[in-house]
């Protein structure tokens, strides 16, 4: 059967988000934003935006991203988008980390009313790291393995190597990918079914990246063995969450199934 799906496995979707606590890192929530983060989560935007407000005034630079956030958004406020690059790059120039990494995105996408800019997303992406942005950190080293070269692949693996120390999810879908590709090129089995155990490791804590990938591999049955059934569980609830490209895959999965029942049966061998 031919492959059901095309999306490369290794993309990341990357997504500006409110600075909180969130499962795909260790970091603790900063307790200063408890009162922010219960209003926000309860979409009290216009309380949550003042509470931000009140945070900022104290020269707190993720409040001061947050209002970058929620500014763009039009959470709270009314929509801006140069407003919001003026929050963002505030906390960029304040060392921010998340904001770097957002400006970064802004230059590689050209939004937020910039123009697309290869350099400034390079130099930003590179602030965003040092600055302590995981996401920025991981993103480099996926544009490190893209060259195809070992020398990147190492360099790569170094930046990753602490967050994989501290169970970082996007760090660890990357390098399982990345793993995956090289066991797969080498014809080593045993890397590729450490790599595939560390996906569904991932999948099991509901990572989507690691779920999407998973349900690739399972559609296909080049890697492991094909189960549409599973495949199909998968972007069904992938597609519930809107995750990108998961009802497209939904759909060929369920067109594959119907296909299949549909054929007639085969005589036995002799």
């Amino acid at each position: 059967m031919k492959k059901l799906l095309i999306a490369s496995l290794i993309t990341l979707a990357s997504h500006t988000t409110f600075a909180a606590d969130n499962k795909a890192t260790s970091t603790k929530a900063d307790p200063l934003f408890t009162k922010a983060t219960q209003l926000y989560e309860a979409k009290d935007y216009a309380a949550a935006y003042q509470e931000m407000q009140r945070l900022a005034n104290t020269g707190n630079t993720q409040a001061v991203h947050n209002l970058g956030y929620m500014t763009e958004h039009g959470q709270g406020t009314v929509k801006d988008e140069k407003k919001a690059l003026q929050y963002y790059q505030d906390a960029s120039s304040k060392g921010y980390g998340p904001a770097s990494f957002r400006l970064a995105q802004a230059y590689h996408k050209g939004n937020l009313g910039l123009g697309k800019d290869a350099q400034k997303y390079k130099e930003y992406l590179n602030n965003a790291s040092s600055q302590g942005s995981d996401e920025a950190t991981v993103e480099l080293a996926d544009i490190l393995f893209r060259q195809g070269k070992p020398e990147y692949d190492q360099l790569a693996i170094q930046k990753l190597l602490p967050l994989l120390k501290k169970d970082y999810y996007p760090a660890k879908n990357l390098k399982a990918v990345y793993d995956l590709g090289i066991g797969v090129k080498n014809k080593n089995p045993f890397m590729q079914q450490q790599a595939v155990e560390s996906l569904k490791d991932l999948a099991k804590k509901d990572y989507a990246p690691s779920l999407m990938i998973l349900g690739n591999m399972l559609a296909n049955g080049n890697i492991i063995s094909q189960d549409l059934e599973q495949a199909k569980n998968i972007f069904s609830r992938l597609a519930a969450a809107n995750y990108p490209n998961a009802k497209e895959s939904l759909a060929q999965v369920e067109a594959a199934i119907a296909a299949k029942k549909a054929a007639p049966a085969q005589a036995p061998k002799k």
